[in-house]
């Protein structure tokens, strides 16, 4: 067998010299062991430390050192007048008890520090099955050497008396032949000091003094308190000390000390032996765990500093990213602007077929939402995002979801079919936010069906809970997909063969059902079988329902020339200054308010606009914020300073998070539209702003 992992590859020295040398060793305490021979003991020897030293040589230096100990345990006995063929026997049972030991250690991956459980666990076992070959073998020699049956007495006592010495010498033997060096603080050394000294007094008065019991308690129990606190300080290290050290004392006190029980050497020593067997086996197993634990305490620590560590890392990326992702959504939303109004210039113009131009919007519209759902995507995990809750209408924001979503599926000609109850199903919710969920389904079942397929959606109340089912007959889902089809940026795990795209929708709308304290769940009979998604909402128990329902938000970048022509004439021809550096963005727009009857006058950076502020006297001021020399907010508090309120200020930016809103009702503005807004959007600004 190699060495064993704890050790070099090639343990320092020959094989001469380490044969040598453990033989000399070996033959040394081989020699010591004998005399622990009490008179009356048929020749057994209960307390055998040779045991030990013979199995960590072994350990050690190589299982391929048997022979030394065959050897040195023979000359051992020769020398002591032993019969030679019982010298032989004694000495194959003492070194197939060593190498047996050795070998179950090494292969059951034994370590000689014996910090884990099962390095003592493996011991115990080790120590039981090597002991009961050695005995087998010298009592078979015996009984060869007497001519008499195997004496069991003499089988049963080898036996115990080559355990429990495994046990008590083998710990420290191999524990400390490992690692005999250690540092410890003076605070440590203060703390051993007394430990072992008071397991060292406690010993003596117990197996050398008449004092062995206090008021009529013997002392052996007072014993475990500093064998416990030496578990719990100094580990399997200290826990072998303590334990060999009782085991020296204690049976050599008996042997050959003064107390009460020496007369009986033989059975007070069979006695002790199982004593501080006991005691082995509980200490060795009880430093083993507390080692255990402390080590695992220390690994956990480890893990937690890393955790700790990772977390701030994660933190510190995530915000790095929502700040990157922020930045990205105002330079994406820049120049979306122009082309808004560009596509709303065709359509006041009806310059082009009506039908293109629907569908340019819807497509604009689109890029717009995706940009709205990546921004809360990353408010959502970052834990910013909150709803603004009002009773309203399931039904109705149902029929808002359908109507923007509407213009894709009839592009892609699908055929949509819904069912809603008669009577409106009132919930406590953010409409929006609802809103953009069943837009999100509805979108992705158009987006994965192919072109003229079906898309049903119901809604129905189902006990305390609103239940909405969006179903299609498109690509489906395949099994091992479905795990993945919430997760943001899933990609290809959403469908199979789906199209691209950021794949957010879905994992927007469940965080979103979520917030409501709902539940969604996606099912799909596989790949082909079409899918189908259940929104299930919980409706409170008791609601103040108003009397008529809110008005609902008009979508954002949906042109609508009946509705314009409406708030053109709620507002009036008034003068508007247009602030944008984006001279594309500002001049459509520009042209837009001309077109709806307004006055309009342009600049393209803050001290521009203070100017041109002072010299017109503008109704409405519509500000971006990422002006190139100072910024819309510090051009709102100038202009609030100085007209006060006779002028209305409008934000009109890619900034869109709920931190730009605050910072711009801070600045003064009135309004807070974000790019790319409609010029629908701006006249209902404009009209808003009238009525105050």
């Amino acid at each position: 067998m190699s060495m064993p992992p704890f050790l070099p590859n090639n343990p320092s020295g020959t094989y001469a010299v380490r044969f040598i040398l453990l033989g000399l060793v070996y033959a040394g305490v081989a020699w010591l062991s004998l005399t622990f021979i009490p008179s009356g003991a048929s020749g057994a020897s209960l307390v055998w430390p040779v045991a030990a030293v013979g199995l960590a040589g072994l350990i050690f230096w190589g299982l391929n050192l048997w022979p030394s100990l065959l050897l040195s345990m023979f000359v051992v006995l020769m020398v002591r007048g032993f019969e030679p063929s019982l010298a032989t026997g004694v000495s194959l049972g003492n070194t197939l008890e060593a190498l047996a030991g050795a070998y179950i250690l090494l292969r059951a991956g034994f370590h000689p520090l014996m910090s884990r459980l099962r390095d003592t666990l493996g011991l115990i076992l080790a120590s039981f099955i090597a002991t009961f070959i050695s005995a087998l073998v010298i009592a078979g020699s015996a009984a060869i050497y007497f001519a008499h049956a195997i004496d069991a007495n003499l089988l049963v006592g080898i036996w115990i008396g080559h355990t429990v010495s495994l046990l008590s010498f083998a710990p420290f033997v191999i524990r400390w032949g490992y690692r005999p060096m250690f540092t410890k603080t003076a605070r440590e050394i203060m703390v051993g000091l007394v430990i072992f000294g008071s397991i060292g007094v406690i010993n003596f008065l117990v197996f050398w003094t008449p004092y062995s019991s206090v008021v009529g308690i013997s002392l052996i129990y007072i014993l475990i308190l500093p064998l416990i606190w030496a578990s719990l300080r100094t580990g399997p290290r200290g826990t072998g000390l303590a334990l060999i050290m009782t085991a020296v004392i204690g049976l050599s006190g008996i042997l050959w000390g003064y107390g009460p029980i020496t007369a009986h050497a033989v059975d007070a020593l069979f006695g002790i032996q199982v004593l501080i067997g006991t005691l082995s086996l509980i200490f060795l197993l009880f430093s083993s765990i507390t080692e255990e634990r402390k080590e695992a305490v220390i690994t956990l620590e480890g893990h937690v500093g890393q955790l700790e560590n990772a977390l701030e890392k994660i933190s510190l990326e995530d915000k790095a990213k929502a700040e990157f992702i922020a930045i990205l959504a105002h330079e994406l939303r820049n120049p979306l602007s122009p082309v808004l109004s560009g596509l709303e210039i065709l359509k006041t113009q009806e310059a082009g077929p009506a039908d293109v131009l629907q569908m340019m919007g819807a497509h604009l519209n689109t890029l717009a939402r995706l940009l709205d759902d990546l921004l809360d995507i990353t408010r959502i995990s970052q834990q910013k995002f909150k709803l603004e809750r009002e009773v309203a209408s399931l039904n109705d924001i149902i029929e808002r979801s359908l109507e923007m979503a509407g213009p894709y599926m009839n592009e892609r000609k699908h055929m949509f079919s819904k069912s809603l109850p008669a009577e409106a199903i009132w919930i406590e919710a953010d409409p929006v936010r609802l809103t953009q969920v069943f837009v999100n389904l509805l979108n992705n079942a158009a987006k994965y069906t192919p072109p003229g397929g079906t898309i049903s959606l119901s809604l129905a109340r189902e006990g305390n809970k609103a239940v909405v089912r969006v179903q299609d007959n498109g690509q489906g889902i395949a099994p091992k997909r479905m795990q993945k089809i919430f997760e943001p940026f899933a990609g290809g795990a959403q469908r199979s063969q789906g199209p691209g795209g950021l794949h957010i929708g879905l994992s927007l709308a469940k965080r979103m059902t979520e917030l409501h304290q709902g539940h969604i769940e996606a099912r799909s009979r596989g790949a082909g079988k079409g899918s189908e998604f259940i929104v299930e909402l919980p409706l409170p128990a008791t609601l103040q329902t108003p009397l008529t329902a809110g008005p609902q938000k008009e979508q954002r970048g949906r042109f609508s020339r009946s509705t314009m022509e409406s708030l053109v004439r709620a507002v009036g021809p008034i003068s508007v200054l247009v602030v944008d550096d984006n001279e594309a963005a500002a001049n459509m727009l520009g042209t837009l308010l001309e077109h709806n009857g307004h006055s309009v006058s342009i600049a393209h950076n803050g001290y521009d606009a203070l100017e041109k502020a002072q010299t017109l006297r503008p109704h409405v001021a519509l500000l971006d914020i990422g002006l190139p020399d100072i910024d819309g907010y510090e051009v709102a508090r100038r202009m609030r300073a100085t007209f006060g309120d006779d002028i209305s200020l409008v934000a009109l930016t890619g900034y869109g998070q709920q931190d730009d809103k605050a910072h711009a009702q801070a600045a003064g503005f009135n309004d807070h539209l974000v790019k790319p807004v409609s010029i629908v959007d701006v006249e209902r600004s404009l009209a808003n702003l009238k009525k105050v």
